[in-house]
């Protein structure tokens, strides 16, 4: 197949904008990648989700150069510092333009090339990170506990759609009606490994072949090896009979050692590691890390990333990565400043050798986050909500961030 990339090129055009829709099914939302803003829809418009007036307006005002006012904060930060963005990195990705473009490169009423579904927000981690909208251990921590308010940290309980059961329902039927348009499908939680939805959709695919349909699964392998063994039949199997083209698993992880246990709450690193390692036996998977990076995980960044070039010598692994985002904001690592994390950083960027052009989107992207917290001075207020924030989260969990992580303690202590 010959290359096609996507036609828009105007400053602050961005692929995922036309070809991209995240789903979540239980919330009754979509976005066009993770870092926009949603737009709602309901039983009545469920059809129109990759063409809401939202998305329609924002792809209008990227023709014009212009950035959309509410959305795409992230990346243009990004940009504005001199870094490599999301959305410079997807310019580059050939084939994944939605079929109206060929005919008319400034429609904004298109097919969605990339399909994005979260059935629903159960799941078996708490990450520090995360909300009780995508994680079911997190709603049940915030009923045991009640709500919390302080300085604009507010922990409460997830509220489901009244119509969950009706937007599965009709997801299905878009499948069933669209699906063949579809060049990947990534499938997020929650954990999508303890999701009964996930296990209908790999039946969906053994019953309707898509052979030219990328299927990704992000997961925090967090399941027994028996399990995990089970579902490896099951991924070969699809593959074999070219039921679907790649079949890709992107392992959530940050950091690691204590502080990662601490981050990712709930997590056993011994089992991770396992699970990952036998995955990588399989090299007819693709297989990719994918790290969301805090306050909390740069420290110990440079361990995970000695480990992951020890199985980039064994077969290749795809690398991903970004700062928290949109939110919390007090877990973002540019709130203690420039120096903080100097040092950690040469090590970081020492460990991203440039052997291929992935390695090299990779370390210029990391390059661009470092660049980011740099340009930034210390801000107070988010550092009291970081302490707040920690402090509420080791009482109902029985943990204590000061001794994991006392380099932190000093920056928060110290005013300025």
């Amino acid at each position: 197949m010959s290359k096609k990339y996507f036609p828009i090129r105007t400053d602050t055009s961005c692929q995922l904008k036309w070809n991209w829709s995240t789903l979540y099914l239980h919330q009754g939302n979509t976005a066009s990648c993770h870092r926009t803003a949603s737009s709602e829809f309901t039983v009545e418009n469920f059809h129109k989700f990759h063409n809401t007036d939202r998305k329609q307006r924002e792809r209008s005002q990227m023709l014009q150069g212009q950035w959309p006012t509410d959305s795409c904060q992230y990346c243009k930060n990004i940009e504005d510092s001199g870094g490599f963005s999301d959305r410079m990195l997807h310019l580059e990705i050939p084939n994944m333009s939605p079929p109206e473009l060929e005919n008319d490169p400034t429609s904004v009423v298109v097919s969605p090339t990339i399909l994005e579904v979260y059935f629903d927000n159960k799941c078996n981690l708490a990450c520090l990170y995360c909300t009780p909208e995508l994680s079911s251990k997190i709603h049940q921590e915030n009923v045991k506990f009640g709500n919390f308010e302080s300085d604009g940290i507010s922990l409460k309980p997830s509220s489901k759609s009244v119509d969950h059961d009706a937007y599965v329902d009709l997801f299905w039927a878009w499948m069933r009606d669209n699906s063949q348009g579809l060049r990947r499908l990534n499938v997020l939680g929650g954990e999508p490994f303890y999701q009964d939805e996930f296990y209908q959709l790999i039946t969906y695919l053994e019953q309707n072949p898509h052979p030219e349909l990328e299927l990704g699964i992000i997961t925090n392998l967090m399941i027994t090896p028996a399990k995990l063994q089970h579902l490896i039949v099951k991924f070969k199997s699809l593959l074999v009979n070219r039921n679907v083209k790649r079949i890709d698993i992107t392992a959530s992880i940050d950091c690691w050692g204590e502080p990662q246990e601490y981050v990712r709450y709930g997590l056993n690193l011994e089992r991770w590691q396992s699970n990952f390692e036998n995955l990588l036996q399989n090299r007819w998977l693709t297989m990719n890390i994918n790290q969301t990076i805090s306050v909390l995980t740069i420290k110990t960044m440079p361990d995970l990333l000695s480990r992951l070039q020890l199985w980039k010598s064994q077969r290749p692994v795809g690398h991903f990565f970004s700062e928290v985002s949109p939110q919390p904001s007090y877990l973002m690592p540019h709130i203690l400043g420039p120096e903080v994390f100097d040092q950690d950083f040469n090590k970081i960027i020492s460990l991203m050798p440039e052997h291929n052009k992935q390695d090299s989107m990779a370390r210029s992207y990391m390059l661009g986050i470092r660049d980011h917290i740099s340009a930034n001075r210390p801000n107070q207020q988010e550092k009291n909500r970081l302490k707040i924030f920690l402090d509420e989260k080791d009482r109902r969990r029985n943990t204590n961030w000061r001794k994991i992580f006392p380099w932190l303690a000093k920056e928060i202590d110290h005013v300025v």
